[in-house]
């Protein structure tokens, strides 16, 4: 691993001035997705056929989403770019989420990053994307008539990168969804959105690309559809409207690289209601499977430093939970699950996450020199499982 010098502290001190002001959105690397589509990671590619084991967004138990939120139909009229963002620009808003970290000398400062977001309902619900808000500590969220809230996080489901948050406001205008499952590519669509965190409500136009990509962003792909219309950072859980004023999509990522121009993507809305419906209701998403066990990056000690070992090592096992049922024990290190090898703690946590509770799984492993294979059946992942000050240097709980 190759060592970066700072030459100068002032070149530092802009470094981390810089990072703070970035807005928030998710960069796909171009240059990095082509290197590995040459070799045997695969981070975009299209859907196979239904036997391919390309991941897609996952829940068990839908909620009627048509009750919950507007939606429109394909017999809703037709209207004018014009139109649709004078229609629908009020459904915007922008979000403004703040941290806190610890600079060089030790001194506490405030990061904050930008993205957008949906009204979902009436009296305050807001879908946005998970990596918008999952760093921060307190959120700003502004109408397009300048109006500013408070806002708190409802629930946040990282797999997917869907979130809602709430604001404590009533008459709000809430977007007219429309069906992802209707949607044909070369149609055109329109984001509205707060690129760079400083042009908010922006408008920009295109065309549907392609449908169902899937995109690899921290190891857990998910599926989307591809747009050609601008999208920079800011833009992140901002909507994709179609000709008829409905929203089709949430924008989640684009391609960075000099080499590419007008590649986008967003998640599709019926996926992401469904998702926010779960939130709602019950904080979380239901019907994802759980071990019950920490896993961490696996260490081993030698004289001239650390050495990885290939696998997810389990730091912990809760109480109670399905693993400590099936004999799990801090120690282990679990390399597959029926046939499928980990060689990381978020390789593990994608295919645990992946299964529906109640789910029987084969895991194998070594604990002290020896293999072992114990068969679990999964839990329910709840938050309460992650116990109270968890400290995630210690393991993602899984």
């Amino acid at each position: 691993m190759k060592k970066k010098v700072i030459r100068c502290l002032t070149a530092a001190i802009a470094v981390i001035v810089a990072a703070a002001l970035l807005s928030a959105c998710a960069i796909i690397d171009w240059d990095e997705i082509t290197k590995r589509l040459e070799g045997d990671d695969t981070t975009v590619s299209e859907t196979a056929d239904p036997g391919s084991t390309v991941p897609a967004q996952r829940t068990s138990s839908n909620i009627d989403t048509d009750s919950l939120f507007k939606r429109g139909t394909k017999a809703d009229e037709v209207y004018s770019t014009v139109d649709i963002y004078g229609k629908n620009v009020n459904s915007v808003v922008g979000i403004r989420s703040e941290s806190k970290s610890k600079n060089i000398f030790g001194q506490t400062t405030v990061n904050a990053s930008s993205g957008t977001g949906i009204i979902l309902t009436e009296d305050g619900y807001i879908l946005t994307n998970n990596h918008v808000i999952e760093d921060g500590t307190a959120f700003k969220v502004t109408l397009y008539d300048g109006s500013t809230y408070d806002a708190e996080i409802i629930g946040a489901e990282k797999t997917n990168d869907v979130a809602v948050i709430k604001v404590d406001a009533t008459g709000l205008q809430p977007a007219t969804f429309g069906d992802t499952a209707e949607m044909v590519v070369g149609e055109d669509v329109i984001v509205i959105g707060n690129p760079l965190g400083e042009l908010t409500f922006s408008l920009s136009r295109g065309v549907v690309s392609a449908l169902n990509r899937a995109i690899n962003e921290d190891g857990t792909p998910i599926i989307v559809f591809q747009v050609d219309a601008a999208v920079n950072e800011g833009n992140s859980g901002g909507p994709a409207f179609d000709s008829r004023g409905h929203v089709i999509g949430m924008v989640t990522a684009k391609v960075k690289s000099t080499q590419v121009e007008g590649i986008g993507f967003c998640i599709p809305v019926n996926d992401a209601l469904n998702i926010a419906a779960q939130l709602i209701k019950y904080g979380f998403v239901k019907g994802k499977g759980a071990l019950g066990i920490a896993g961490a990056v696996a260490v081993r000690q030698s004289f001239f430093g650390s050495t990885r070992v290939s696998g997810a090592y389990v730091n912990y096992v809760i109480p109670g939970s399905a693993a400590e049922k099936a004999g799990f024990v801090k120690g282990m290190l679990i390399t597959e699950v029926d046939s499928t090898e980990i060689t990381t703690p978020e390789e593990l946590a994608v295919v645990i996450r992946g299964k529906p509770a109640g789910t029987s799984v084969l895991v194998k492993g070594v604990l002290d020199n020896e293999n072992f294979a114990l068969r679990v059946t999964l839990d329910e992942y709840t938050p309460d499982m992650v116990p109270s000050g968890w400290n995630t240097d210690e393991g993602t709980i899984m």
